[in-house]
């Protein structure tokens, strides 16, 4: 009988065959099973499906989650993904995602990651992979990302990290995991003051290019897993590339969304989200 203190060690750290498979693509499902739908629709079209590892959050007895949650389950079963990483627990969508990013640099080397609401165009994992080739000698580049800022990229790169359908190789990712875990378990007050201790003048010059979506504001309120990768990427002076073509179409706005209602202003710069009804206009 293993003891706790072991437990870390048996998670899965590299195939058994020592073999990473080139690329995963790592698509999250909350309750928003529409969203899903056309997200993995259009990875199934581009002959890209086959690469997916779905990861979908549990309801932990929600009553009130439990319907959507078991119908965005019944919406990945419809496809023929490779793995399923289904939970009955609610872990939240920030542990879920940081469990897939170690899985992830375990099995492979380059991963893209897709939350429900990004919807991929046809050529997104091909842009994806061209771009990670391009850079991936690049030490001062993190990751691609495909849903464009339109405002503060330079060059064709940003200071600021983008998580609304990106991509990173397990090298890259591997240094930041750790420091993203370490801010993760911190409590609420102690992760507050590092990070505004981390925001010196230099730092929020790279971080807050969007304006008035800024990352120091979500930063000085609560720890969010893309600003606070955008904080630790940033103290680096990393980069991120933006794609050649805009490949991820943020749909996330409107109903059944948490943060953004439907507004005009979310539709412009630095937002750029498009309505769920009309994703399938920039297929």
């Amino acid at each position: 009988m293993p003891t706790w203190q072991q437990c870390p060690r048996m998670l899965r750290q590299s195939p058994s065959d020592g073999v990473k498979e080139d690329l995963g693509i790592l698509v999250f499902g909350y309750s928003r099973p529409l969203h899903l739908a056309d997200t993995l629709e259009s990875l199934r079209r581009q002959g890209a499906i086959g690469l997916v590892d779905l990861w979908v959050d549990g309801d932990q007895g929600v009553e009130s989650q439990r319907r959507r949650i078991s119908v965005t389950k019944r919406v990945g079963d419809g496809f023929d993904v490779n793995n399923r990483m289904y939970h009955r627990g609610q872990l939240g969508f920030r542990k879920l995602i940081m469990m897939a990013m170690r899985d992830a640099i375990s099995k492979y080397r380059n991963v893209v990651f897709l939350e429900d609401d990004c919807f991929p165009t046809r050529h997104a994992i091909s842009s994806f992979m061209e771009m990670l080739d391009e850079v991936r000698d690049q030490e001062d580049v993190f990751s691609v990302y495909g849903h464009h800022f339109l405002v503060g990229e330079e060059n064709g790169f940003s200071t600021r990290f983008q998580g609304w359908g990106w991509a990173t190789t397990d090298e890259k990712l591997k240094p930041y995991l750790d420091r993203l875990i370490e801010c993760y378990s911190m409590n609420e007050w102690d992760y507050l003051a590092w990070a505004d201790a981390m925001m010196t003048p230099e730092v929020l010059a790279r971080i807050d290019t969007t304006p008035p979506r800024e990352a120091s504001v979500t930063l000085r309120n609560f720890f969010a897993w893309d600003e606070t990768l955008c904080l630790l990427t940033a103290l680096d002076g990393m980069r991120h590339r933006r794609t050649t073509e805009r490949v991820i179409y943020n749909a996330g706005f409107g109903d059944g969304s948490s943060r953004f209602n439907e507004q005009e202003r979310f539709a412009l710069p630095p937002f750029n989200m498009v309505s769920p009804n009309r994703v399938w206009d920039h297929f």
